[in-house]
């Protein structure tokens, strides 16, 4: 007779879903199910001009609306063969910066934090861990301040336009983001030392495929190719091929599509990032990771939050280099001039969950026929419910509810932002 473990409302995570494990003859067989309604973002800007497509996919998601904005600009100006000056390049992985400060502060503290010291929520800490609630918030709001400066508001900031920016931040702004970003420094150093200090539930899930945006600087927000790891072979591709090598579908049991490569899963995100990019990080990464006891690559998907608190380490970096390179050669227009023509564009991105792609095609006079936008979490639900799989079966000697707790917080340390994978849906077949 078949057992359920179940988890019938998952918490702590963006949107709603939950987690079944069924074992059977020894057997076990996890369902990620995500019961939020489509809505259909991809079939609403059809028919749409251009300049309001970023707008209206920033929408999908008030935590990641930068990552989508981001790439629904990326992706309309590769399809009227557009090239950015670097310098506004430079400014959009900035807000990038902000994004990521923003999202990973927010998960490590308010969302991952409570599981490791007992607690329902970060709130109910406040009394007995001052110090760590306040350092949450200032990691998250400096991401917050960084996207306002950049896109103009504290969330879904119409600033960041295809073409660039509709306005130039001041030099005194990034001034004093600077001045912020060098001030976090102490912040960041103790998060990394405390998630690395955390009890990691023990749990091995070998990984067959890793993918993530490359660059052969090293890690980096966005670029034209990609890289996908199968164990020890690396294999380079171009954004035009994301949908040959990545394959989604829906199923039965979950209103969002499923995500794969050659039919089984891939991981995307901080761990996959970290595992790919561990050894092309900044002299001063590079040397924390050497210090901590967590060591990469890592195939333990609970070590996703100190693969967060490595970016983070590494995000502050970049963006001293980004700004001191703009104070030095500022932009001398905020945008160039797009001339739409009838073709196909492709925009790529990595979001602070993982690779996010979106592609759009246009007429001639550059309203929108086509569109299709592949999430993170998307990708990620195979190896959510593979990793519940093995959980399961490495910890069947445990009580119920404590298999149904862990399970809980596996699916919790992937972050998932549910609400974005169940905005795509076209009502195409």
């Amino acid at each position: 007779m078949a057992k359920k473990i179940t988890v019938e409302l998952l918490t702590r995570v963006e949107g709603h879903g939950a987690i079944e494990i069924v074992e059977e003859n020894g057997k076990y067989k996890a369902f990620v199910k995500i019961f939020e309604g489509p809505r259909f973002y991809e079939y609403l800007v059809v028919g749409q001009n251009y300049i309001n497509i970023p707008r209206i996919v920033s929408r999908i998601c008030g935590i990641c609306y930068v990552s989508h904005r981001t790439a629904s600009a990326r992706a309309i100006e590769d399809a009227f063969g557009a090239k950015i000056p670097p310098e506004l390049e430079l400014l959009r992985k900035l807000a990038n910066v902000g994004a990521f400060f923003e999202s990973h502060g927010l998960h490590i503290y308010f969302l991952a934090l409570p599981d490791y010291f007992g607690y329902s929520s970060l709130l109910e800490m406040v009394k007995d861990y001052p110090n760590l609630v306040d350092r949450g918030f200032k990691v998250k709001n400096l991401g917050v301040e960084i996207m306002k400066v950049l896109t103009g508001k504290n969330f879904h900031g119409e600033n960041l336009i295809p073409g660039g920016f509709a306005n130039l931040p001041t030099k005194d702004e990034l001034k004093k983001l600077k001045d912020q970003l060098e001030e976090i420094k102490e912040d960041l150093d103790e998060t990394l030392q405390l998630v690395d200090s955390l009890k990691h539930p023990n749990l091995t899930t070998p990984r067959e495929f890793q993918l993530s945006i490359y660059n052969p600087q090293g890690w980096d927000f966005y670029s034209n190719q990609l890289i996908l790891v199968e164990k020890d072979k690396k294999t380079l591709f171009t954004k035009k091929e994301y949908e040959i090598f990545v394959h989604e579908e829906p199923v039965e049991y979950s209103m969002a599509k499923q995500s794969t490569v050659k039919g089984k899963p891939v991981l995307v995100g901080p761990l996959a990032r970290v595992n790919i990019y561990k050894d092309q990080f900044s002299e001063e990464t590079k040397k924390l990771i050497s210090q901590m006891k967590t060591k990469f690559p890592s195939e333990n998907p609970f070590h996703q939050n100190v693969a967060r608190a490595v970016e983070l380490i590494e995000a502050r970096s970049l963006a001293l280099d980004y700004i001191d390179t703009l104070l030095s050669d500022y932009p001398s227009k905020p945008h160039i001039e797009l001339k739409p023509k009838k073709g196909r564009g492709f925009g790529v991105v990595e979001a602070p969950r993982g690779t996010l792609y979106h592609t759009y095609e246009f007429d001639e006079n550059g309203y929108c026929t086509n569109s299709n936008i592949i999430t993170p979490t998307a990708v990620l639900q195979t190896s959510m419910e593979l990793d519940a799989q093995r959980l399961a079966e490495s910890y069947s000697s445990l009580p119920l509810e404590e298999v149904k707790f862990l399970a809980e917080r596996l699916i919790r340390s992937y972050d998932p932002c549910i609400s974005c994978s169940v905005h795509m849906w076209s009502l195409s077949p």
